[in-house]
């Protein structure tokens, strides 16, 4: 296995480590959050965590893909990009929560929301400066030291908070906690950083700020662009309807945030390579684009499967049957969740190979798409028309970034991409449909025939990616 070749692995599998423990985390923590605050509870939460991020997006304006791109090729370039990323981030973020809640309080938002704006917010600006870590990390593609930072901060937050609401926690004492989380896991990143991989000059230079914003501009546009188009849906909702249906919309749209991690362990992986690599190098761009592309969405397919088959039986174990309007919502989120993948590692793609431009044109058009079509679909649907408009925009995002790539990546063998993950994840999808009355054996029916189908499909008829899947697994000396 070739040097390349082995940090893809150990990077993803750091990544998988990191993420899929934080998620984990996670969710138990806003599944007791929604069993103990309630529906009208949970949705407060919800709609402020929605709110800070939409808020704070001006921060994260692409600085940290452009950090990640340029020290991945030169890592002298850490000391110009460092410090002057995360002041700025900080700068334009307490700006824009400070504006954006003065004009809640002002339009009379309830003194209880308000009080858990101004404790998130500032949560939200923590969490973008450890995302700066977190892309300085994967410049240097050490990303060993990410799990170690995200796993104990989210595992912090869920035990502190899961003990806080079974004591009888109101929503505000969540958010507190919430915020003493995301304080601890930005200094564990910077201390691990630090100590651990460089010591960055940390002079701010503000005469850098703009031109550090005009080079990132199109990537933040995009970013910005992005962030309207997967929250806006919950604070539009929560502009219509209930902080009740909001809650049980937060529910559904948590158990598709749970499946995003995928699609960040396969970016995080590939995006360093991708940046070294070009349509003429060897290997080329394009055929690591592709393979990428097919593991991602290889991961997620079965899960939009057991989205689409069990909705049912997974919202009433985890949130009892007072969720049961989230089911629907679930199910309308499968195509969000099988697609995803493509639309990240696309984005990624075009960032490495400075297509960010095409990048932000299409997030441009399917957020302003998103939000017209939620001011019909919400109203008419409620929860229903924010999933349904969600996997919408999802399948529009695929079509324009995939079309984007061609120029560099040529065009992508569908055939080789699609066929063994939608046919395995078929065969899954009535395996469980079968075993639907028994949630665990339908779970463990649903993986087993998935992966046979999927192997025997790979095997018969693409050998050369199955081969390379297992070129990639460690051997014993």
């Amino acid at each position: 296995m070739s040097a390349g070749a082995r940090r893809i692995l150990a990077n993803t599998g750091y990544r998988l480590l990191a993420d899929a423990g934080s998620k984990l985390a996670s969710v138990a923590f806003y599944v007791v959050m929604a069993r103990e605050l309630g529906a009208k509870g949970f949705g407060v939460f919800t709609f402020g965590l929605a709110f800070v991020i939409l808020t704070t997006t001006l921060g994260n304006f692409g600085q940290d893909s452009v950090l990640t791109r340029e020290v991945a090729r030169d890592h002298a370039l850490l000391d110009r990009y460092f410090a002057n990323t995360l002041v700025l981030k900080v700068v334009i973020s307490a700006v824009s929560l400070a504006v954006a809640i003065g004009v809640a309080a002002a339009v009379g938002v309830p003194s209880q929301t308000l009080e858990v704006l101004a404790l998130l917010g500032p949560a939200a600006v923590l969490e973008l400066l450890m995302s700066t870590c977190f892309a300085s990390f994967q410049a240097f593609e050490r990303l060993e030291f990410v799990p170690i930072a995200l796993i104990s901060q989210r595992t912090l937050t869920a035990l502190a908070g899961i003990a806080a609401l079974l004591a009888g926690a109101d929503v505000v004492t969540v958010a507190a906690i919430y915020l003493v989380g995301s304080l601890f896991g930005f200094s564990l990143a910077l201390r691990l950083f630090l100590r651990r991989i460089a010591r960055p000059a940390l002079e701010v230079t503000p005469s850098r700020w703009l031109p550090l914003m005009k080079a990132s501009a199109a990537i933040g546009l995009s970013s910005v662009f992005a962030v309207v188009l997967f929250r806006v849906d919950m604070t539009m909702l929560a502009a219509f309807k209930s902080s009740t249906v909001v809650g049980h919309y937060g529910a559904a749209y948590r158990l598709l945030e749970a499946t995003l991690f995928i699609s960040w362990i396969v970016s995080s992986a590939v995006y360093p390579v991708f940046s070294r690599l070009s349509p003429t190098s060897e290997p080329r761009v394009g055929f690591v684009f592709e393979r990428s592309v097919k593991l991602g969405i290889a991961l997620t397919f079965p899960l939009a499967a057991g989205a689409l088959v069990l909705a049912g039986p997974v919202v009433r174990v985890l949130y009892g049957h007072a969720y049961a309007d989230s089911v629907t919502a679930l199910r309308l989120l499968a195509p969000a969740i099988a697609l995803y993948p493509l639309t990240y590692v696309a984005a990624s793609f075009l960032v490495s190979q400075r297509r960010q431009r095409a990048m932000m044109i299409v997030f441009g058009l399917v957020a302003t798409e998103n939000i017209l079509a939620n001011f019909v679909l919400i109203p008419w649907l409620s929860l229903n028309g924010a999933a349904l408009n969600t996997s919408i925009s999802t399948v529009l995002v695929a079509v324009g970034l995939v079309a984007s790539t061609r120029q560099a990546a040529g065009q992508l063998d569908w055939g080789r991409v699609l066929g063994g993950p939608t046919l395995a994840a078929l065969a899954a999808a009535a395996g469980m449909f079968l075993l639907r009355d028994s949630l665990p054996a339908s779970v463990v029916a649903g993986a087993i025939v998935y992966l046979v189908v999927l192997f025997l499909f790979e095997r018969l008829l693409f050998p050369d990616d199955a081969k390379a899947v297992f070129d990639l697994l460690p051997r014993r000396a």
